[in-house]
């Protein structure tokens, strides 16, 4: 009987400890949710102002939903006294050196990139994370270009921008998440199109579509892209190569020989 009292007293303060421990995770959770919103909403609203014209609407109340790859593409609708002023594209790779990559395009209404933000990433420090505006210049050369025109590729892929140096793959990424935003963009305002026109008696001939930016599909890093080469971990002089120097040692001694050679055969 006194193990069968011990066991349910067990029981009944463990059963206690539980409830007590879910009631206090629950009352952080609500506690917390509402400034990490905030907090969230906040970050978005600044990656849109960094990359869009002045504007007067609420971009982040707006937003339009898309699908990617899996997951959820945003586009936010930036207006001025009802006009409007640009799209900011809340859009991603999953390409990078340290895996994805989250980017806000902003684009004009006719395409051209405006300006980007990053909003994570998880590149290599003094490589890949040079993506950054804070901490190289590489985002900037997308800036005021088109991408009808300015291929959205590296240049060792054929395309016009120009990689961080011993960083290819992280400015491959960059690359790919603004060409999925373009597209994704060209689709939305397609769409809009379609629904504005609708109903119509007689609707004008349609411009003709953008071809789309293609977006390059994931691949296997070459083998001199496996690492991002840090120059400045290196330290000392580069390995002697024995067989080299023996080879070179021997080719000079072998000159040397036909030097005297020659030169006694002149006297």
């Amino acid at each position: 009987m006194a193990m069968e009292s011990s066991l349910k007293n067990m029981v009944i303060v463990l059963g206690s400890i539980t409830l007590v421990a879910s009631a206090a995770v629950g009352g952080i959770y609500r506690l917390t949710k509402e400034p990490i919103e905030a907090a969230q909403i906040k970050k978005v609203n600044d990656a849109i102002a960094q990359v869009m014209p002045e504007f007067d609407n609420t971009p982040s109340e707006e937003a339009i939903e898309k699908e990617a790859d899996g997951e959820t593409v945003k586009i936010y609708p930036a207006t001025k006294e009802g006009q409007p002023v640009g799209y900011a594209i809340e859009t991603f790779s999953k390409n990078g050196f340290g895996g994805k990559i989250s980017l806000m395009v902003g684009f004009l209404p006719d395409g051209t990139i405006k300006d980007i933000s990053v909003i994570s990433h998880n590149e290599t420090p003094g490589l890949g994370d040079k993506i950054q505006k804070s901490k190289s210049d590489f985002a900037v050369q997308f800036e005021g270009k088109n991408p009808e025109s300015f291929k959205l590729a590296v240049k060792k892929d054929g395309g016009d921008v120009d990689a961080i140096t011993a960083s290819t793959i992280s400015s491959r990424a960059f690359a790919d998440a603004v060409a999925r935003g373009y597209n994704i963009l060209q689709a939305v305002l397609k769409d809009t199109e379609v629904e504005a026109t609708s109903g119509a008696t007689a609707a004008p001939a349609p411009a003709p579509e953008p071809e789309p930016v293609p977006v390059p599909e994931p691949r296997q890093p070459e083998k001199e892209e496996e690492f991002e080469f840090d120059p400045n971990a290196v330290k000392g002089a580069l390995p002697y190569d024995a067989t080299a120097g023996a080879t070179a040692s021997a080719e000079n001694s072998t000159a040397d020989t036909l030097n005297g050679d020659t030169q006694k055969g002149g006297e």
